[in-house]
């Protein structure tokens, strides 16, 4: 019982001290929100009205001030004031321990809280940029009227160096000071906003006059004395190349010139209005134009440089040309009355010359302007350029043509040569095959033999002709070459097999009694040898017997036989 009695004092003790933990926790963060409440009252917003104030605000600062103090006020009276009293009731709650009334109006008050200190803050900024725009436009006005005393002092110390744009300029810098002089009324007035819209304004003119102004000198130099200079030199230098007979194509130089000096007028126009993009433009263009002129002149001095140094030369080349193109058709028309000339070579001739004459012609008409004092220069040097590398084309050209039949007598030479080498291969077949005294010999060798004489002949009566073709002829050596070879090697092979035959038949002798199949063989062999001349079969015949009766009798008679072969043929 006792103990029922101790749980219960303890349970009741430990409600107790709950309840009076709950409550002093509640106190010390109501506490802490009263401080938070205080601390707003720190943010120097009335120190920011007051110096607003003072700066007596007119039009839409003064709008704004207003709009902003009405804001603070209402703060003050209201939102503080609703705070105050629900923090008066969070804490009458917890001395009561009304600990869930105190909880909600705690969370409360600290959403309040939050929002009117965000509040003070954008109410404070608003007043601090009134005043940061009244030191930022004094600033401003400072660096603007620094700026414009400085382009005040060019103008009135350089404007020559500004020409046609001075009145511009100057009308620019009295429209920038009647600004300034709005500027300062609107802020002795107070009206910041407008004053700042002022400066924006100037401070983007101001900042525009004065790249102008940078701009404007070397345009405007490059038009009063660079210009001016170039075209009376040019047009002084044109005056003595016009006396020395220089002649221009395509382009009239003085009507040049003049137009030129009208786009300069033109330009000083654009300058006076401050059209500096268009005078930039313009100046380059006109530049260009100069140097272009320029390049022109320098260009026919020293073309005329060019023409009289190398004249001369190529007048020596037109003499060397038509001497190489004379002996060139002299020598084809010479070769050409015992040779076929196949490649067209004095057509060839003929059109070289008609090329060479063509480059003179056009050399004469240029050397009779220079006489006549019409030449340009430019254009004949041009020309000279061609000529050269056509005259160079056509040497070139003779020289190889030249070179090409320069061949021919050697070539007529080489060829009696070689048929004189054919005839004499021709002889020493027929004698080998006379001192072997065969019986015969078959009609294809016969029809070998005979095609290659009559191909001799033929050689033979093609380089007899008055007009001889060696490309026939080269084409016919070649023919009979190859025809010669089979000749020979046809013979070798006759030769060979001939021989081998009757020394086969011979040493089949010893086994024609013995061997019925020998005897057979060798009479056959005998038969193709002396009545149908055909060696290799006969050949062929006794040796695949003898072969069957005795292997290697053959490879036997054939070392023999070419061990031998050179003393048989006294070769």
């Amino acid at each position: 019982m006792i103990y029922i009695f101790l749980g219960i004092i303890i349970v009741a003790l430990l409600a107790y001290f709950g309840v009076i933990l709950a409550q002093h926790r509640n106190s010390k963060t109501i506490d802490q929100l009263q401080s938070q409440e205080q601390a707003l009252n720190e943010i120097p917003v009335q120190k920011a009205v007051s110096e607003a104030r003072n700066l007596k605000l007119t039009g839409q600062s003064k709008k704004t001030f207003t709009a902003l103090e009405k804001q603070f006020k209402l703060l003050n009276e209201k939102n503080i004031a609703t705070i105050d009293e629900q923090l008066y009731t969070a804490e009458t709650a917890n001395n009561h321990y009304h600990f869930l009334q105190t909880q909600q109006m705690v969370k409360k008050v600290t959403e309040q809280l939050a929002e009117a200190e965000q509040a003070f803050k954008e109410v404070l900024a608003g007043f601090e940029t009134i005043i940061e725009q009244v030191d930022e436009n004094n600033a401003k006005l400072k660096e603007l009227e620094k700026t414009y005393q400085k382009l005040r002092k060019q103008i009135l110390t350089k404007s020559f160096v500004y020409g046609p744009a001075i009145d511009q300029l100057e009308l620019k810098l009295r429209q920038l000071e009647k600004a300034l002089k709005k500027y300062r009324r609107v802020t002795a007035a107070g009206d910041y906003d407008e004053a700042a819209a002022i400066l924006k304004t100037q401070g983007e003119a101001i900042e525009t006059l004065d790249k102008l102004m940078v701009r404007i000198p070397d345009r405007y130099k490059e038009t009063k004395t660079e210009f001016p200079d170039q075209l009376r030199e040019l047009r002084h230098g044109y005056a003595e190349l016009a006396e020395t007979d220089y002649q221009f194509y395509d382009i009239d130089i003085p009507k040049e010139l003049d137009q030129i000096e009208q786009d300069i007028d033109a330009t000083n126009q654009s300058l006076k209005t401050l059209d500096l993009e268009r005078v930039e433009t313009d100046n380059q263009a006109i530049a260009q134009r100069i140097d272009h002129l320029y390049d022109v002149m320098e260009a026919e001095i020293k073309a005329r440089q060019s023409v009289e140094k190398r004249n001369g030369e190529l007048s020596a080349f037109f003499k060397h040309a038509n001497q190489q193109n004379r002996a060139l058709y002299f020598e084809l028309d010479h070769l050409d009355q015992s040779y076929h000339l196949n490649h067209d070579e004095i057509s060839q001739c003929q059109d070289l010359k008609s090329q060479i004459d063509d480059l003179a012609s056009i050399y004469q008409t240029d050397m009779d302007k220079i006489t006549q004092k019409q030449a340009v220069y430019s254009m004949i040097n041009d020309n000279f350029d061609t000529a050269f590398a056509g005259l160079t084309k056509i040497e070139e050209q003779q020289k190889a043509l030249n070179d090409s039949v320069q061949g021919m007598q050697k070539g007529e030479q080489e060829a009696q040569k070689s048929l004189q080498g054919f005839e004499f291969e021709l002889r020493n077949i027929k004698r080998q095959v006379e001192k072997l005294n065969l019986p015969g010999l078959n009609q294809k060798y016969l029809d070998t033999f005979f095609m290659v004489s009559d191909e001799l002949k033929a050689l033979d009566e093609a380089l007899n002709q008055t007009k001889i073709n060696l490309d026939e002829i080269t084409k016919a050596l070649i023919t009979t070459q190859a025809d010669l070879d089979h000749l020979k090697e046809a013979t070798n092979d006759m030769i060979d097999s001939a021989l081998l035959a009757e020394q086969m038949i011979q040493y089949a002798n010893r086994y024609r009694h013995s061997h019925a199949d020998v005897a057979a063989a060798s009479e056959q062999a005998f038969q193709k040898f002396e009545k149908d001349y055909d060696y290799k079969g006969a050949l062929e015949t006794i040796a695949t017997v003898l072969e069957q009766i005795e292997p290697g009798s053959y490879k036997k008679v054939e070392d023999s036989y070419y061990n031998s072969k050179d003393q048989e043929l006294n070769v």
